[in-house]
C-alpha cells in the first residue's frame, strides 16, 4: 500500500509541474485539498487494479475518473494545478498534509482488513461432520445439515490395501431442497482402487434453494446404455465383471473437509447464473 501511495505522490507532482500554474488564492483550502489528495489516491489505487486486469482499459478512463473527481469538489484540472504549486511550495505544510493522507489511506485500510476478516472467518471451518478415519468396506451416506448459501469445496485421501485396474466405484453428491424436491447433482468423482494415496475433490456453488448436502462413498458406476442391435447382425454380448468386494479391498479415507470460502458478490453472482436447474 506505502508503495502505492508514493507513486500516487509521484503522479501528482507530474500533474503539478504539467501544469505549473501559481494562484495567490488558491480554490481550495487546506483541508479540502487534503480529503481531494485522499480521493485522488483511492481513484490511483482503483486504476491500477483495473489496468492490471487489461479488460477493456484504455489511457481516456484515466481522464474520465480524475474529471469526474474534480467535479466532486468544483474544481477544474487548472484548479487542481495551482492548488498543488502552492500547498507544495510549503515544505512543512505540505508535508504535514501528506501525513493525514497516509493516515486516513491507512485507518480506511485497516478497516476493509477487518470486514475481509470477519468474512473469511469461515473459510478454514470444516463443515464436514466426520473427521475420523472411514473405511470404505461398504456403500455408505453422509448428509451435512443446515446448508447456507455459498461456494462448497470437497476433498478426501484415500488409499486401499489391494489393487483393481478395471473396476471402479464412485463419490456421488448432490443438494438437496427442503421439500425434496430439488437436486444439485455434483459431478461424480471416479475412485480407483489404488495402493497409493490419491486425493480426490470437487468445488460448487449452491443458492439458498439447498439447506442439505448428501455425498455418497463407494457407490457403483452405472453400465452405460449400449445401442440397440441392428436387426440381423449379432451383437456380441456384454463382457461383465466381478464385483468387487469392498471388504476385501481394504480402503481407508482420511482428511476429509468440506469448507465454504468467502467469496465476491461479483463471483457468487457469476456462479449463481451458472447453476442448472
Amino acid at each position: 500500500m506505502m508503495s502505492l501511495i508514493w507513486k500516487g505522490i509521484w503522479i501528482v507532482i507530474v500533474l503539478m509541474l504539467l501544469g505549473g500554474c501559481k494562484s495567490d488564492k488558491v480554490p481550495l483550502n487546506e483541508k479540502q485539498f487534503t480529503n481531494l489528495l485522499i480521493d485522488l489516491h483511492k481513484v490511483d489505487g482503483s486504476l491500477s487494479v483495473f489496468r492490471g486486469t487489461g479488460r477493456g482499459y484504455t489511457e481516456l478512463k484515466n481522464y474520465e475518473y480524475y474529471n469526474d473527481l474534480f467535479q466532486k469538489y468544483h474544481i477544474d484540472r487548472a484548479d487542481f494545478d495551482s492548488c498543488m504549486y502552492y500547498y507544495s511550495a510549503q515544505t512543512v505544510l505540505f508535508s504535514k498534509i501528506y501525513d493525514v493522507v497516509i493516515d486516513s489511506l491507512n485507518k480506511q485500510l485497516t478497516a476493509i482488513d477487518i470486514v475481509l476478516n470477519e468474512l473469511k472467518a469461515n473459510d478454514s471451518v470444516n463443515y464436514f461432520p466426520v473427521l475420523d478415519t472411514l473405511r470404505l468396506d461398504s456403500i455408505f451416506s453422509i448428509t451435512v445439515d443446515s446448508i447456507v448459501p455459498g461456494l462448497y469445496k470437497f476433498g478426501i485421501t484415500m488409499h486401499f490395501d489391494s489393487l483393481q485396474k478395471v473396476q471402479k466405484r464412485r463419490i456421488a453428491s448432490y443438494f438437496l431442497s427442503e421439500d425434496g424436491a430439488d437436486t444439485l447433482r455434483v459431478r461424480d468423482i471416479l475412485v480407483s482402487f489404488d495402493t497409493i494415496n490419491r486425493v480426490y475433490n470437487w468445488s460448487q456453488y449452491a443458492d439458498s434453494l439447498y439447506n442439505r448436502l448428501v455425498i455418497t462413498f463407494m457407490d457403483t458406476v452405472p453400465q452405460p446404455v449400449l445401442p440397440k442391435p441392428i436387426k440381423g447382425r449379432k451383437t456380441p454380448p456384454q463382457k461383465k465383471e466381478k464385483p468387487v468386494q469392498l471388504n476385501e479391498m481394504g480402503g481407508e479415507a482420511w482428511g476429509t473437509y468440506l469448507y465454504r470460502p468467502y467469496i465476491s458478490r461479483e463471483t457468487e453472482r457469476r456462479l449463481k447464473e451458472s447453476l442448472r436447474r
